[in-house]
């Protein structure tokens, strides 16, 4: 029976299995020609002073390459502090870790961790740089807001329609100064009339006060109150909370990278946060990213292909980072109803074979190639040259 013995490519590693109190370290040290290196193994706690004594004790061993787990947010601190040493940091995707096979049943985590890595089987992860971290905590703590308001929006509208009240029918926007109005009446209690009604009615509103009168009779119970008014008070909050983190995420950009702010918004479809969170996810530049298709990939936008029987069919798009997939078909829809015409010709030719989905994801796709082209050479959008080489030739000189 064939063994396979893994070539030894470090002579001196450690693996951490990284928890949220303690940490294990596994340390093994031999030369290339052995694959029986000396463990050493120790746990240590995750307070600073015990994470500073454990990079005094790394370091007294000589150790030049440390591997460890994205575990949570727990890694972070740990990762700072090891920041300090002379190591080769490397952070490894667990689900890789999990399908390199041969693992012993008896084998610690931390021993398996440095045994792959010390043959070199552990790819790094991404890390962005602590300026890009904190835009990206910005912008994910913005769609956090933002998905917190659209449950209280959902829950506003449950109570309307358990109550029969059809205001949504007759108004565009029921969180209207005109809507939030009408709202509170409910929440304290008025008696509706006519002239109540009218006195609530800000700016333009289609329907006539004798309509939303009609449509605001219906039976709300005093417990439908009382949630109702929690409801847009939270929705009012978080209003409060976006308008904020905005402001702060703007400026935050405008500090740190307006250069690269400009360029991508001068590509069509991209907005002012669609352009925060490309620059949040990625970067101001795609240097961690070996060609674009290695970014499209990590971004879940690149089209997925799967081959049976000689025969290549289409198949579902990659996982990938889920906010950067978001802004960037978001963006793509955007881009391809827009009167670009490198966009709107793929979107609709699109249309036409497939669905509406399939065609906004390859734009958000056409995008992603365009966007690694304007951060990796600092150029701004050319419609002309997003067209490609078989658009030019059809398009009018």
């Amino acid at each position: 029976m064939e063994v396979f013995v893994m070539e030894v490519m470090i002579e001196t590693c450690c693996g951490i299995d990284v928890h949220q109190k303690t940490i294990v370290c596994c340390l093994l040290d031999g030369p290339l020609d052995t694959n029986r290196p000396e463990k050493i193994q120790k746990t240590f706690g995750t307070r600073t002073p015990e994470l500073r004594e454990a990079l005094t004790w790394l370091e007294d061993h000589h150790v030049t390459d440390i591997f460890m787990e994205s575990t949570g947010q727990y890694w972070l601190p740990i990762f700072n502090v090891f920041a300090e040493g002379s190591f080769n940091l490397i952070l490894a995707n667990p689900g890789h870790i999990k399908n390199v096979p041969g693992r012993k049943t008896d084998m610690k985590d931390a021993e398996w961790i440095a045994q792959l890595g010390r043959c070199g089987l552990i790819r790094s992860s991404y890390i962005p740089a602590l300026e890009v971290m904190g835009l990206r905590s910005l912008t994910r703590r913005r769609q956090s807001y933002t998905q917190k308001r659209t449950q209280a929006k959902n829950e506003l509208h449950n109570i309307l329609q358990r109550s029969n009240i059809k205001l949504t029918g007759y108004l565009s926007d029921i969180f209207s100064k005109t809507g939030q109005s009408l709202l509170q009446m409910f929440i304290d209690g008025e008696v509706l009339t006519l002239e109540s009604v009218q006195s609530c009615m800000r700016g333009p509103v289609k329907a006539s006060p004798e309509d939303l009168l009609s449509a605001m009779d219906g039976k709300m119970s005093s417990t439908d109150r009382r949630l109702l008014d929690d409801s847009l008070d939270e929705y009012r909050f978080y209003s409060q909370k976006i308008d904020q983190i905005e402001q702060d995420i703007l400026s935050y950009v405008l500090e740190h990278f307006p250069e690269e702010y400009a360029l991508l918004l001068g590509i069509p479809g991209v907005k002012q946060h669609g352009a925060a969170v490309i620059l949040a996810e990625i970067g101001p530049n795609v240097e961690a990213f070996k060609t674009v298709g290695h970014l499209a990939s990590w971004a879940g936008v690149s089209p997925g292909s799967y081959e049976s029987a000689g025969k290549k069919t289409s198949s579902r798009t990659t996982k990938g980072n889920k906010y950067l997939k978001t802004a960037l078909t978001s963006s793509g829809g955007i881009a391809g109803r827009s009167r670009d015409p490198a966009f709107s010709s793929l979107y609709h030719r699109l249309c036409n074979r497939r669905s509406k989905l399939e065609a906004v994801v390859a734009c958000g796709h056409k995008l992603i190639r365009i966007i690694y082209k304007i951060l990796s050479e600092k150029v701004s959008y050319d419609e002309k040259k997003a067209l490609g080489l078989r658009q030019q030739r059809l398009a009018p000189n």
